[in-house]
């Protein structure tokens, strides 16, 4: 039996929580965060006794094995580095850090103390998303030449004026590190490994963090296919995230408009004309957070490989690729930074 730990009282109360607490062979034994009574009732229904408000107590008291974490960039890289130190195994959210060096900082421990890891990139783990991957994979329309991605929504923090980190780009917030480390994953994953990256950033005051609000790329791939991404996190009135594959012989249109991981579609066109592919829904939880569903594919693999001890993937050599992503796009970009604020 596999006892973690869930630091964080947001996602990790309403997200890592029930996923890990009904993998088999695991059991979620603490938490830690805020004590609400949100979190009171939540542990009261998954069986967790042990709530602390401080990490290092709960790795000092605890016996564990691994750790699931929903914290800051910059308090992951911290509380990470003491699990791994610990000898913890460490299933993390993205970005992995606050800085690419912070990452392979992790990277690096890992390896030396021989911990299993993973970073929390879920959109692959979707159904459609998984049989887009295997039409590709067997080039059912031939290679892929181009892939292109349309992602518009109006983000919580901006919606409700919240300064937080995930609109400060020094906390590894911002529309390209937080939201974007997804879209840097999934595009390696789909297209392989990213050659060239011409960005533009777009900023607005109703970013209060002053981090970036959108992001427009050109891309080039090692295969040199090539691809094109505009993402928007301050777009009112529409909610959009649309990826086109277009093949020798075809294309492929993956997408939803509306939740985060909820009902995404997947329709091929060709010379027959267009038709949905039937794939497999999401088994989702009455009253459940619909990314559940989908993270407890990743828990489940995280355990399993926690208990026989093989690497699992995606880890943190993945989030090193897109924290050192995210780096090099920062540093090329075209557009203007803003302003200073005055007060």
């Amino acid at each position: 039996m596999l006892k973690i730990a869930i630091i964080g009282s947001g996602f990790g109360r309403y997200g890592l929580l029930p996923a890990f607490a009904s993998i088999p062979r695991c059991k979620v034994v603490a938490i830690c965060g805020k004590k609400t009574k949100a979190m009171a009732d939540d542990c009261k229904r998954f069986g967790v006794m042990n709530i602390y408000s401080d990490w290092r107590a709960l790795l000092e008291n605890e016996k564990l094995d691994a750790v699931a974490l929903a914290v800051t960039p910059r308090a992951q890289y911290e509380i990470g580095k003491a699990a791994i130190k610990k000898g913890l195994h460490v299933f993390a959210e993205k970005p992995l850090a606050a800085t690419a060096a912070q990452a392979r900082e992790l990277l690096a421990l890992a390896k030396r103390k021989k911990v299993v890891h993973s970073v929390d990139f879920i959109f692959p783990e979707i159904a459609a998303w998984k049989k887009a991957k295997e039409m590709l994979d067997k080039n059912t329309y031939g290679e892929l030449r181009h892939l292109s991605v349309d992602w518009d929504f109006l983000s919580y923090d901006i919606e409700h004026k919240r300064s937080t980190w995930k609109t400060d780009s020094k906390e590894g917030g911002g529309a390209l590190s937080f939201f974007f480390s997804h879209g840097l994953y999934y595009l390696e994953h789909f297209a392989g490994k990213i050659s060239k990256v011409k960005s533009n950033f777009t900023y607005s005051k109703e970013s209060l963090g002053g981090g970036e609000v959108g992001v427009d790329m050109l891309l080039t791939f090692e295969n040199q296919s090539t691809g094109h991404v505009h993402l928007s996190c301050n777009t009112r009135g529409l909610r959009k995230h649309e990826l086109i594959f277009r093949c020798a012989r075809g294309t492929m249109v993956l997408g939803n408009t509306h939740g985060y991981v909820d009902d995404f579609t997947l329709t091929v066109y060709d010379e027959k004309g267009a038709r949905r592919v039937k794939v497999p829904a999401e088994k989702k939880a009455k009253n459940e957070d619909a990314r559940v569903a989908v993270l407890r594919k990743l828990a489940a693999r995280f355990v399993n490989s926690c208990t026989r001890g093989v690497d699992m993937h995606p880890g943190f050599a993945e989030g090193v690729r897109v924290q050192e992503l995210i780096a090099e796009i920062r540093a090329q970009s075209t557009s203007a930074k803003p302003r200073a604020r005055t007060s």
